[in-house]
Order: structure tokens, then C-alpha cells, then sequence
């Protein structure tokens, strides 16, 4: 089945069968439904400008760095990119020490792309908010440059990021439908 989808064989496929996904899916060479939950998340507006660098990384594992070294445990299945709502969760909580509640937050405003609540946010990560409870990654050893540079990618990401539930549904339904074009292509394609 991932063979068929790295030779870009997705005519059918549900989430995969668009020209770009088809010529995405043939550079991935899914091997995984983790490649092909990350796939359908990187294929959107937002996530799409790290495409290259995530296929490097999964090409060439000495290619990925991180900014420091507290994403690394974040963003070592996705080598090195953000892909999914629940790495920004966990990038402002580790690095920023935001609550799991505050991390929403972050998240919501993310999905629903209000770019003034970002930016307002952008100075409680960078630098803390004592009054809110929040250390910030500065006051957390992080400097001010890497934090801002962080920020920036969370916020390019923000344009259309999935959470990892989503795509895993998507792709799940996508192996199903490519497993049976795959299995069964003629009653398939029939259907």
C-alpha cells in the first residue's frame, strides 16, 4: 500500500488524490501511517513552506537541528518541524512554562487565526508574565533571539495547522480507501 502511494498511484484515495498531494506523496515515499498523518498535515497553506525540510529530514537525519535543545523531544518524530496544534501546545509549555490551559489558548487562537491575540502572546513566551504566571523562555534560559525565532515559526505555522487527531482520522481513512485500491482495484475502482 505505501509503495503505491510513493509511486504515486492516489487516483481515488481519499485526502491524497489531488495533483499536489499525489506529487507530495511520490516525494514523502510514505512508509508509515505516521508519514501519511503528517503528510495530510504538512499539505496546507501554513505547514506546506516546511515540506522540504521535512522531507530532508526523514531523508537525512543529519540535516535536522533545533533551535535548542528543548524541542528536540517535541520535534524529533516530525524531524525538526512543526506539524501538528499539540507540538505548539507543547513547545509554549516546556519552553514558556504556559499551564496545559494557557497552552489552549495558544491553540485556540491559532486555529481560529486571530493574529492579535498571537502577537499579544508572542511577549508572555518571549518574556514571562509575572502577573499571569507565566516564566517565559527567557526567564527559562532561552534567549531572546531563539525565542522570537521559535515564535516566528509557531505563527507561520498558525495559518491552517491540523491538531494530530484530525489528520490521524483523515489518514486512517485514507489507508483504508488506498489499501483496497491497493488489495482490490478493480472492485474499487468499480465502487
Amino acid at each position: 500500500v505505501y509503495d503505491m502511494l510513493g509511486a504515486g498511484k492516489t487516483e481515488g484515495v481519499f485526502q491524497l488524490e489531488s495533483a499536489g498531494m499525489t506529487s507530495f506523496m511520490k516525494e514523502l515515499k510514505p512508509e508509515s501511517l505516521e508519514d501519511v498523518i503528517a503528510g495530510i498535515s504538512l499539505y496546507r497553506p501554513g505547514p506546506m513552506d516546511f515540506i522540504p525540510q521535512y522531507i530532508e529530514g526523514k531523508n537525512n537525519p543529519d540535516s535536522i537541528h533545533f533551535l535548542c535543545p528543548q524541542l528536540e523531544p517535541i520535534l524529533s518524530a516530525t524531524y525538526g518541524c512543526i506539524v501538528y496544534q499539540e507540538q505548539v501546545m507543547q513547545i509554549v509549555r516546556s519552553l514558556g512554562g504556559y499551564t496545559l490551559g494557557r497552552s489552549d489558548l495558544v491553540r485556540r487562537a491559532m486555529s481560529k487565526k486571530k493574529a492579535a491575540v498571537m502577537e499579544k502572546e508572542r511577549q508572555n513566551f518571549v518574556y514571562g508574565n509575572e502577573e499571569e504566571g507565566v516564566p517565559g523562555c527567557v526567564n527559562r534560559g532561552i534567549s531572546e533571539e531563539i525565542a522570537n525565532k521559535i515564535y516566528e515559526q509557531m505563527m507561520d505555522f498558525a495559518k491552517y495547522a491540523f491538531n494530530k487527531s484530525h489528520a490521524a482520522a483523515y489518514a486512517v481513512v485514507a489507508y483504508q480507501t488506498a489499501y483496497l485500491k491497493c488489495h482490490f482495484p478493480v472492485e474499487f475502482m468499480a465502487a
